[in-house]
């Protein structure tokens, strides 16, 4: 993935688990993807911050196809 390539925004993780198996199909995929957003701590409750998954938007189309097979 290129620095100016645009990215869009394919997931949004709010707890570790749900993160590493979109990771994972992405990896998978070899789809690039960048990761935004950290996890906050539990104590700060329900809004805790989320991390983001985004790929190139060219590829916008296959990741959300390769997310959707593999996680429903």
């Amino acid at each position: 993935m290129t620095r100016n390539e645009e990215t869009v925004r394919v997931f949004e993780a709010w707890d570790e688990s749900e993160f590493l198996a979109a990771r994972l199909v992405l990896e998978a995929g070899d789809i690039p993807f960048e990761v935004e957003g950290e996890f906050a701590p539990v104590s700060w409750g329900p809004t805790a911050a989320a991390k983001i998954l985004r790929v190139p938007a060219s590829r916008h189309d296959e990741a959300m196809r390769a997310l959707r097979d593999s996680l429903g």
